[in-house]
């Protein structure tokens, strides 16, 4: 059969078999070793899954049946966004393996839970290279699980591999970010214990949102504003020099950060938290900007809009959040413009 709006001979149709698409003949092999598309079985056919069903359709010539569409949909209503993911990686050129063939094509890589598939870049070989990324697809209205999220993001990353999540919007557009796990250090002396609690029986006003220190007390340059007339103590810092009790988890958070050696101050330009400096203010921009989990996005859109604001002011947006009676931070992150991976609108 040829399709007479391009000339060019079409190929298929696939048959149902129980773990997916069968395709026989010629193109079943040629399909794989050109584009490593679906998995491939005895006597030179291959097995196509749904997303890659239709991606083949769009971009390889591939007869489907009439009522094929409709049927999948019943199956898998989100085909079409699954497919929007599958496409944004693989029209570039980026090799992608979906996590189900990854055990036949490539035996000796090892995949994270969690994992829908694995991509290699357009010049690598699957057979023999490692794998470049590990990829997630999310609607864009989907709540998100930091802690979830930092786990595979963990096990990604101790592979050496990129943790990718592709956002498909309603449009069927797509956005990549990049999430991973975050150790955020500083270069400052620690705070010594004695000399916050010292810092106590100076504070002028007390109240809780705030308390002033006069020009005359040291204060350590991780904690408190300079003012010309002296330093002035937000609300979180007179709770943790008056040792009261932690409400919301805030000032357990913010022990961690100086005990990083970090100097936090305020977000809120930001939209976070805190924004975070490696050294003293002045010296550099703070790399960080800071949101504990419980004032973090709840889902992807929300996700989308803090990384991208981070990202236009050259900082790394993190999420803070206790596990196991440890403070955990994970990244998102807006790739290297060759790493982002879009949406094509048809």
């Amino acid at each position: 059969m040829v399709d007479s709006s391009r000339g060019r001979r079409m190929i298929g149709p696939c048959q149902p078999i129980n773990d997916g698409w069968q395709l026989s003949g010629p193109a079943a092999q040629r399909l794989f070793d050109k584009s490593v598309i679906g998995k491939p079985m005895p006597q030179n056919e291959l097995l196509l899954q749904p997303s890659e069903m239709l991606f083949c359709a769009r971009h390889r010539h591939l007869q489907l049946l009439d009522d094929w569409l409709e049927t999948e949909l019943e199956k898998n209503p989100e085909l079409l966004h699954e497919t929007a993911a599958l496409e944004a990686m693989r029209v570039p050129g980026e090799k992608v393996v979906l996590f189900q063939n990854v055990v036949d094509i490539s035996p000796d890589t090892i995949t994270s839970e969690g994992t829908w598939a694995l991509r290699w870049n357009r010049s690598s070989k699957v057979k023999s290279d490692a794998p470049s990324a590990e990829v997630v697809w999310v609607r864009d209205f989907e709540p998100i699980k930091w802690t979830t999220l930092h786990k595979w993001a963990s096990e990604v990353s101790a592979l050496g591999r990129i943790a990718e999540v592709l956002i498909v919007d309603d449009e069927m557009g797509v956005t990549t970010y990049r999430v991973s796990p975050e150790n955020p250090l500083g270069t400052l002396n620690p705070i010594d214990e004695a000399e916050l609690n010292a810092l106590e029986n100076n504070l002028l006003g007390g109240k809780l949102d705030g308390a002033f220190l006069p020009p005359t007390i040291e204060v350590p340059e991780q904690i408190g504003t300079p003012l010309p007339e002296g330093t002035w103590i937000d609300e979180d810092e007179v709770r943790i020099l008056k040792d009261l009790a932690d409400e919301d988890g805030s000032i357990s958070l913010l022990r961690d950060v100086l005990a990083r050696n970090l100097l936090p101050r305020p977000g809120f330009k930001y939209g976070t938290k805190w924004r975070l400096y490696e050294g003293p203010v002045g010296e550099e921009h703070a790399p960080w900007l800071l949101q504990p989990e419980w004032l973090a996005p709840s889902d992807w859109a929300q996700a989308c809009l803090a990384a991208r604001l981070a990202n236009g002011v050259h900082k790394t947006w993190l999420c803070g959040f206790l596990k196991e009676g440890k403070w955990c931070y994970i990244a998102l992150l807006r790739p290297p413009s060759e790493g982002r991976w879009s949406g094509f609108r048809h």
